[in-house]
């Protein structure tokens, strides 16, 4: 474990595969390096708002390989109500790393190809990639490629059909994962890869076919915008 480059409040651990391109064919389930990353925000246009908080970890079959998570000073105030749903205050992001930096070292952590999850990861992504545009660091986007994503909401919709709703608190619960401090990047980072390794364990229960990563994509289907 190791700290940020730029700010105290961030940590980085980075795993070797985090960095290496994966094949979506050729790489087993069991293999995969999966980069399940989550985002507290001001709001929710990518536009117009910032991010308050990032968290980027690496597993390998249920286990962590690495993590990348910082607070983020943000180009505006944080809102009472956001303030309140998040349990991040403006005093808490005030000596935080600026979003440059940020963006710099996730990219860094990220990897040429990573395999990013995340529960609606579309936003996420599409979040990530306005800011990337907006701070002239175009050369990472292609990190964050939602054609070689997954969407535990997704796959929670297809795995699970009689779920009552596909909130991520509420597809934890169903799936017996409990998330302690939920709206906190790190605490839902954690329950997106609960919700990922539980569900892929059952699919390849039920389909012992299910192999690679190229096999859960066609099971999920290639995500679009928001």
């Amino acid at each position: 474990m190791q700290q940020s480059l730029f700010g105290s409040l961030a940590t980085a651990e980075t795993a070797t595969p985090g960095s290496v391109s994966q094949s979506m064919d050729s790489v087993l389930l069991e293999d995969a390096v999966f980069t399940v990353l989550d985002l507290e925000t001001t709001g929710l246009s990518a536009k117009k708002n910032a991010i308050t908080e990032v968290t980027a970890i690496q597993f390998r079959n249920g286990e962590q390989v690495g993590i990348y998570s910082t607070l983020v000073k943000p180009a505006e105030e944080i809102p009472e109500e956001v303030e309140l749903l998040t349990g991040i205050t403006n005093e808490m992001v005030r000596h935080s790393p600026a979003l440059v930096m940020v963006l710099s070292e996730l990219s860094g952590f990220l990897g040429e190809a990573p395999i990013i999850v995340g529960h609606n990861v579309a936003f996420d992504v599409g979040f990530l990639r306005e800011k990337i545009t907006q701070n002239g660091l175009d050369t990472f986007l292609e990190r964050y490629d939602l054609s070689r994503s997954f969407c535990t909401k997704v796959l929670a919709q297809k795995a699970l059909p009689s779920l009552p709703s596909y909130e991520g608190v509420m597809v934890a619960t169903a799936i017996g994962y409990h998330n302690p401090n939920p709206h906190r990047a790190e605490a839902d980072v954690r329950m997106s890869a609960g919700i990922l390794f539980e569900l892929i364990n059952r699919l390849k229960a039920e389909n012992p076919k299910l192999k690679t990563l190229q096999d859960l994509l066609n099971y999920q289907g290639i995500l679009n915008e928001r």
